[in-house]
């Protein structure tokens, strides 16, 4: 990680579900021009991936695209992913539940990262999944 720089990168994929494969190699790529620590960037690419999904499959008949956000400084890695769709997800509360899985997912590689998860409603009607994943400092990339 670059030494106290507050780093970040934004991009828009359309939310289908062939988006998903490419919205983790960009996520993969950033992190590891960024030299984030592989476990880092690996829960961060599976976070994209289940967020990305997510959009592409309960979200997209309102929200055509998807915008992931990036950001890091020297200690927080930030991912978040913004959709149109103002339906808020809501995580499954037992593994039987219906739907949910996803974001259950998500939740669960955070908190195992040491991490912290939001759901963000906007202003504008749709909401933020916003993830912190703390960074290994030192380890190398």
């Amino acid at each position: 990680m670059l030494s106290g720089e507050r780093v970040s990168h934004v991009f828009v994929v359309v939310s289908t579900i062939d988006q998903v494969p490419l919205a983790r190699h960009e996520t993969a790529r950033i992190l590891a021009s960024w030299h984030i620590d592989t476990e880092t960037a690996f829960t961060a690419g599976l976070i994209v991936t289940e967020l990305v999904a997510n959009v592409a499959e309960h979200a997209a008949a309102e929200s055509p695209t998807a915008t992931v956000m990036l950001a890091a400084d020297a200690h927080w890695l930030t991912v978040a992913v913004h959709d149109t769709h103002p339906r808020l997800p809501r995580a499954l509360a037992t593994p039987h539940d219906d739907g949910g899985r996803g974001l259950r997912m998500v939740m669960l590689l955070t908190e195992e990262a040491g991490g912290l998860h939001t759901v963000e409603p906007t202003a504008c009607g749709g909401k933020h999944i916003v993830v912190h994943l703390p960074l290994r400092v030192g380890l190398p990339a």
